[in-house]
């Protein structure tokens, strides 16, 4: 009977083997949910990180660390209260999750919640200082908060890390421009598109800076590239449009390109300052009336966004040079 009862067991235990086992497990619904996260698949993501959380196998790190993945599905899908629900998991499950306290950071930069999210940022470095994803964002933070010189500190530690890191030259290109350091935010224009050739933005930026610096001539190259590299950067239309239609240099000014740039810019984006571009180049073509109407429909469209109040007295100026028969020029 024994025999019979090992000789079953036996036979048992080989069909179980040869069977594939159909129940995933924790670390499994993890990986599949990675996967679907990578693939865009948040709903798919969420679903399989809920069931690998409840499987109850997952160890405190590893479960701190699908909390965090959750979180980031929960963030992409703009849903800002779930997310920082599991952010909070994540951290007190393993407050040494490094991960949980940089997104948990940016979410609270990106709801404007600027004090939580410097602490956040500060203790995400503290736990691991070769973050370089924390020190980039933490960079962003101070140059939201007007601190310069501590966000370029940071893109520099930022670009120690990664340098092969494009965007992260061009932010601290912009410092640099709002120092009113144009050469070194051209250097750093220049580096990006040495890492990212195809990086209409950084062409974009550089264009305004070599404005800037009166050098119109490769201004007006370094947007024309950028529309080369992307027709869809309004960003470029827009930049070379007004240039075309306001330098204070005439051999520069052409008012029918402008029109034409302008009038691809507002169909790309139909926002106040490419409105506004666009009435600037009515103008220098000596076409007032529209430039007057045009000009009234970008202030219009300013105060729907909510525009500061410099911003609306220079549009209101721009109106008054149209009305008097004037085209606008910069100085």
């Amino acid at each position: 009977m024994k025999r019979i009862v090992l000789i079953s067991f036996l036979f048992l235990s080989l069909v179980l083997c040869s069977v594939p086992w159909v129940w995933a497990g924790g670390l499994d619904d993890f990986k599949a949910g990675t996967d679907a996260q990578g693939r865009g698949d948040y709903d798919e993501a969420i679903r399989l990180y809920t069931k690998a959380i409840a499987s109850g196998d997952l160890s405190q790190e590893k479960l701190s660390e699908v909390y965090n993945r959750r979180g980031n599905a929960w963030y992409s899908k703009f849903n800002g209260e779930r997310a920082l629900a599991d952010y909070n998991k994540a951290i007190k499950v393993n407050p040494k999750n490094s991960f949980a306290y940089s997104n948990r950071g940016n979410l609270w930069f990106w709801r404007r919640d600027y004090n939580p999210a410097m602490a956040d940022f500060n203790k995400a470095i503290e736990l691991n200082p070769k973050d370089d994803f924390t020190y980039y964002h933490r960079g962003d933070l101070w140059f939201m908060k007007g601190d310069y010189d501590r966000a370029i500190a940071d893109y520099n530690k930022e670009i120690e890390l990664n340098p092969k890191d494009a965007d992260v030259y061009v932010s601290r290109a912009v410092a640099w421009e709002n120092k009113r350091d144009y050469d070194r935010a051209i250097a750093d224009y220049s580096k990006a598109i040495e890492v990212a050739p195809q990086f209409a933005y950084a062409y974009f930026r550089r264009g305004r800076a070599w404005k800037n610096k009166g050098d119109y001539d490769r201004a007006v190259a370094d947007y024309n590239k950028g529309i080369e590299v992307d027709p869809r950067d309004y960003n470029a239309f827009n930049s070379l449009a007004w240039l075309l239609a306001t330098c204070p240099e005439s051999r520069y000014r052409n008012g029918v390109r402008a029109i034409q740039l302008a009038t691809r810019a507002v169909e790309l984006l139909d926002a106040a300052n490419n409105i506004g571009t666009l009435a600037a180049a009515y103008a220098e073509a000596g076409r007032f009336q529209e430039a007057i109407k045009t000009q009234e429909r970008a202030i219009a469209k300013l105060k729907k966004e909510k525009g500061n109040k410099k911003d609306m007295a220079e549009y209101e100026k721009h109106l008054a040079s149209y009305k008097a028969g004037k085209p606008w020029r910069e100085k």
